[in-house]
C-alpha cells in the first residue's frame, strides 16, 4: 500500500476540485441535485452477470447543490469556503470543516477529484 503524506491546512485550502469525467446532474424541482456517476462493473466471476456501466444517484440538499456548483475546476477551496460564507453566513472555521468533510465524501464517491498544488 503507497504511504501518503497528510496535507496541511493550508495545502488544504489551496487544492482545486474538479467534477470527475462522466459525472453528470439533474435538477430537481425542490431545489435539489440528483448526481449520476458512473460505476464500472465488478471484477470477478459476479461482474459477468452486471451491466459494464451502471450509473449511482446521489441526491443532494441546497448546500451540496451550491457548492458542487462552484467546483469548475478552477476555484480553490478556501474560493469555494468564501462563496459559502457569502450565501450561507456561518463560522469560517466551521464552514472549512464543514466543506473539507463534504469535498472528502464526494472524492470516496467518485463525484470529484482534488488536485493539490
Amino acid at each position: 500500500m503507497p504511504e501518503t503524506n497528510p496535507i496541511d491546512r493550508r495545502q488544504a485550502l489551496r487544492s482545486i476540485p474538479a467534477i470527475c469525467p462522466g459525472v453528470t446532474f439533474a435538477e430537481e424541482p425542490d431545489g435539489r441535485l440528483m448526481v449520476m456517476v458512473p460505476v464500472q462493473r465488478r471484477r470477478g466471476f459476479f461482474g459477468r452477470f452486471q451491466a459494464p456501466v451502471t450509473t449511482k444517484r446521489i441526491r443532494l440538499d441546497e448546500i451540496g447543490a451550491f457548492v458542487i456548483g462552484q467546483i469548475n475546476g478552477e476555484r480553490t477551496v478556501e474560493e469555494i469556503v468564501d462563496a459559502f460564507l457569502a450565501r450561507f453566513r456561518s463560522n469560517r472555521r466551521e464552514a472549512e470543516l464543514s466543506l473539507a468533510d463534504f469535498l472528502k465524501s464526494c472524492a470516496q464517491r467518485n463525484i470529484i477529484a482534488i488536485g493539490i498544488r
